[in-house]
């Protein structure tokens, strides 16, 4: 994912849409993901830009209105006829990330002559020159489904195509058309005409997705929508507006725009890395803070296992013709013991040894949790061109015996939270600490043999054949003869909360700036 860690963050650019499958080795970072689902709903990691909500709802409307073919064709070519044009509209703009169709577009039009573009054919269903390979482009790749969680659309009965939600859709359609005034009938005739001049782009530049005006019904609705449930008894609407207030709130205590990484990491330590706390004054985004903290150990939980993975595969690498598990596994814990100067002697003992960082953020403390998953995720790697050194691996046990510690003697009540998971399916935090306060007594060697033979090896072997029966060889390791080959690396990486398209819409409706809050943003998040 590449957006966690001490890595710079990269914003995902539309250029195509293609489903990505994560190797996921040992099953862990499905509960991670299954948590962060609920924080942020209606708004994915492939979501990028707020203004594709009210386009699509304004589409609908307009389509229902003016064309009214339920054939499902129809309105697949019309969506991919406004996505390209919307694309095309954009780059000319410039500027635009996150637009479905930019790198086509960019093509198009730097390449273009005459100043005028035939688009149709590349919108076309099945066109080999295409704006944007999914079949059903963004919207159907990334937007539908979040129009209707967020209730901007509903189902009909009477056939397969959406409708405007009455209480939602209907106004944010009439809102977008009003915003954009006459250019909204010029967009919908040079959809239909399937051509555009560039003159005509450049007309049509208040409609990019940057250009929602600082003040009016346009982006007060998109706030709306984002902080005013409509329906208070709506769980994961207030979900969803409590995230992007404690968002709002970040903001404000570092006086400018966060990343994806400072926010997950300021939640997590409940204050920056100078220490500063995040007071949030409230006990509704306290206990959202709290399902954040939990989703961010969690995390580091099963990176710390990705690690001890990595470090495991590099191992079974240096023996190309195989090795015996009964002799690769003491093989790595002989390696990663030899890094430290004294063993515990046991679980317990360790635990009770390693004492948290004050801010598990600090980036000055190489005993906080900041510190460690920052060298792990420098120096393990996930494939040939980094082998996990002994040193890092050993950290990776370093962060198991912080984060329990944590649960032990925090009273982090994670049981609520993560026992609703499937303990065969989903291992997690909960899990993990679980199997480790059962042999906590067991000489620390021997616990640290199980871990890497139990939570590892034998671990990932059985997720790869779950997925092997669903039709994906997702295999690392291959048994043969009794001996284990290395057939592939994996390693640690954090998965990616949607925290990104949800800091770029509250840009994009004026509640983030560079210089931190707006009026507007300071006014939601109550520090006005």
């Amino acid at each position: 994912m590449g957006d966690e860690g001490s890595a710079a963050i990269n914003y995902p650019v539309w250029t195509e849409y293609r489903k990505k499958n994560g190797l996921d080795p040992l099953g862990m970072q499905n509960s991670s993901v299954s948590l962060y689902q609920t924080f942020l709903p209606g708004i994915s990691n492939v979501t990028l830009r707020i203004r594709y909500y009210g386009l699509y709802a304004w589409l609908c409307r307009t389509y229902a209105q003016k064309i009214g073919d339920t054939n499902p064709e129809a309105w697949k070519r019309f969506i991919r006829r406004a996505e390209a044009l919307y694309a095309l509209i954009a780059y000319r703009h410039g500027g635009e990330g996150g637009v479905a169709g930019i790198e086509w577009a960019q093509k198009i039009l730097d390449s273009n002559q005459n100043g005028f573009i035939d688009f149709a054919q590349a919108a076309e269903p099945g066109s080999e020159n295409y704006y944007l390979k999914q079949a059903w482009g963004a919207y159907g790749a990334a937007y539908r489904s979040q129009l209707f969680e967020i209730r901007i659309f509903d189902s009909s009965n009477e056939h397969e195509l959406p409708l405007p939600s009455k209480e939602i859709g209907e106004r944010l359609a009439a809102v977008f058309e009003s915003s954009a005034g006459e250019l909204a009938r010029a967009f919908y005739d040079i959809v239909q005409r399937g051509d555009v001049t560039n003159d005509e782009l450049d007309e049509l530049r208040p409609l990019a997705p940057s250009e929602i005006a600082l003040s009016g019904e346009e982006r007060d609705l998109y706030q709306e929508l984002l902080l005013a449930p409509f329906d208070p008894t709506d769980g994961r609407a207030c979900a969803r507006r409590d995230s992007i207030l404690l968002i709002l709130k970040i903001t404000a205590l570092l006086g400018r725009d966060p990343n994806p990484e400072e926010v997950r990491w300021i939640l997590f330590a409940g204050c920056d890395q100078n220490g500063r706390a995040l007071d949030l004054g409230s006990p509704e985004l306290e206990a959202q803070r709290r399902l954040w903290w939990i989703y961010h150990a969690n995390d580091l939980c099963h990176v710390a296992y990705e690690t001890l993975l990595k470090f495991t595969l590099d191992t079974l690498a240096e023996y190309p013709a195989g090795i015996a598990l009964s002799r690769l596994i003491p093989l790595c814990v002989e390696k990663i013991l030899e890094t430290i100067p004294g063993t515990p002697a046991h679980w317990t003992a360790f635990v009770d040894a390693s004492l948290p960082a004050l801010n598990a953020y600090a980036a000055d403390d190489d005993g906080s949790e900041f510190s460690l998953s920052v060298s792990i995720m420098k120096r393990a790697g996930r494939n040939d061109m980094i082998v996990c050194p002994p040193e890092i691996a050993w950290n990776a046990v370093r962060l198991l015996g912080i984060l329990h510690r944590r649960v032990r003697d925090e009273d982090r009540d994670i049981a609520t939270v993560l026992a609703r998971f499937d303990p065969k399916a989903f291992h997690s935090l909960l899990t993990e600490t679980r199997f480790l306060e059962a042999y906590a007594g067991e000489p620390f060697e021997a616990l640290l043999a199980r871990i890497l033979e139990q939570r590892v090896v034998q671990r990932h072997l059985w997720v790869a054949l779950q997925k092997l029966r669903a039709g994906d060889y997702t295999f690392l390791i291959e048994r043969d003869e009794g001996k284990l080959r290395l057939r592939g690396k994996d390693g640690p990486v954090f998965t990616n909360p949607r925290l990104g398209p949800a800091i770029t819409f509250l840009k994009d409706i004026h509640l983030v700036g560079n210089q931190g809050l707006t009026v507007y943003g300071a006014a939601a998040a109550g520090v006005a």
